[in-house]
């Protein structure tokens, strides 16, 4: 499958103030603990507060970013954003918040702009981020590879032996085309992805991945009792249990077809053994 055509759940702000929290107090850590790029020669009685102004610098420049791109993008690339979107979105972080930290390093430090400065700061802060961000790109790429978007012209998936107006689900997600039609026995597992699910089903002896937009509680309501909640995050097929294991603070379940272990809620634990 081609990066176009790989879904990404697009975070939600809360996932990417975490995120961008999280990148800046890394920032910090590392200036204000290993010192690196000659920091330790700097000697300042504001030292502490200049070299936490970078993870502020970053975070702030994040932000602008996301309300930027989440202004100018329409609903529907929203709806379909894929690794390519993902990795475009991560590139323009960068490059803003780089361009942001030298302006600030410039307005501390020297007083005046130049370009050959810029680009040896750019150059340096390209080399730092290029690891973790190329090892993200390729976790989120092994991580959905499998997964397809929900559309309207996906085929009604459906027992062979059981006509399809007999009993059917329809799903629907949060954009007009997002629809599926699907037997309840070849709906196996829900799993929540932030804004997103991920719906696995059977088809032509395999599971397939669907990814759509919407939230578990709408999808619970949508499939109906006969499916659990065993979790916050995984809706399960009863009929499609084929294990339990663990005590009552780390209960997993393992379906038939399905290699991903499971988590149960503590709560649900008795339910689910009843169901054995």
């Amino acid at each position: 499958m081609s990066l176009r055509q790989t879904p990404f759940p697009k975070p939600s702000f809360l996932s990417f103030l975490n995120v961008i929290s999280a990148i800046s107090l890394t920032i910090v850590f590392v200036l204000v603990v290993f010192q690196p790029f000659g920091t330790s020669n700097f000697d300042h009685p504001y030292k502490f507060w200049i070299l936490v102004g970078y993870g502020i610098i970053t975070f702030l420049s994040g932000l602008m970013v996301y309300f930027f791109v989440n202004l100018m993008t329409s609903d529907l690339r929203l709806n379909r954003w894929s690794v390519v979107d993902e990795v475009i979105f991560l590139f323009f972080i960068i490059l803003i918040c780089q361009v942001s930290c030298y302006l600030y390093w410039a307005a501390m430090f020297v007083g005046a702009l130049d370009w050959l400065q810029f680009l040896n700061f750019f150059k340096i802060a390209s080399l730092i981020s290029l690891v973790p961000v190329s090892v993200y790109l390729l976790f989120i790429y092994q991580k959905y590879k499998e997964v397809k978007f929900v559309t309207s012209e996906d085929k009604p998936i459906q027992n062979l032996e059981r006509k399809i107006e007999d009993q059917h689900l329809t799903i629907f997600g949060a954009g007009k085309n997002e629809i599926i039609t699907v037997a309840p026995e070849n709906l196996f597992l829900v799993k929540s992805e932030d804004n997103y699910v991920i719906l696995f089903l059977y088809e032509n002896g395999k599971i397939i991945k669907r990814m759509m937009r919407n939230t578990m509680s709408e999808i619970e309501q949508q499939i109906g009792s006969s499916f659990l909640r065993c979790h916050r995050s995984f809706i399960i097929n009863p009929a499609k249990i084929a294990e339990i294991e663990g005590n009552i603070t780390n209960t997993k379940i393992s379906l038939t077809d399905i290699d991903t272990k499971i988590p149960v809620s503590r709560s649900m634990v008795e339910k689910v053994k009843m169901l054995i």
